[in-house]
């Protein structure tokens, strides 16, 4: 029953409710390396140099990220390859703020290089206001 909870909500949306703004995101599980690849890597032995980031700040950029770029959405542009770039997530720079008050500042912004795309793209970020409940309070 569980499973068809977003399918019997999505069909009511659809079908009865106008304006109704329940999002489904399919989750999908991470793809795992074949065994052989697998084997060659191996765990360092310390986490010296490694990005930390704490739960709230995390959730912060979790909900920031899915409302600025939803899992499974797509970019419009003129262009079919700025198009791709601004679809995918990893295309992204991320960085979190996080304010006296309990607010996280989460702003974040293209890097078209990773694309190979010289090109200067104006609206291509955003920087949103999350407070300690989860709630997105403004957005820039």
């Amino acid at each position: 029953m569980k499973q068809l909870l977003p399918l019997l909500v999505l069909s009511l949306c659809t079908s009865t409710l106008a304006g109704c703004n329940y999002r489904v995101y399919i989750q999908r599980k991470a793809e795992w390396a074949r065994p052989e690849e697998a084997e060659k890597v191996r765990m360092p032995s310390s986490s010296e140099g490694s990005i930390s980031l704490d739960g709230p700040s995390l959730r912060a950029i979790e909900i920031a990220v899915d409302e600025f770029l939803p899992p499974g959405s797509k970019a419009r542009s003129y262009n079919e390859k700025l198009e791709r770039c601004l679809s995918a997530r990893e295309n992204y720079d991320v960085s979190v703020l996080k304010s006296s008050d309990g607010l996280f500042f989460v702003t974040i912004s293209a890097n078209l290089a990773r694309c190979g795309i010289d090109d200067i793209v104006f609206d291509a970020g955003a920087t949103y206001g999350v407070d300690s409940q989860g709630r997105i309070v403004l957005k820039n």
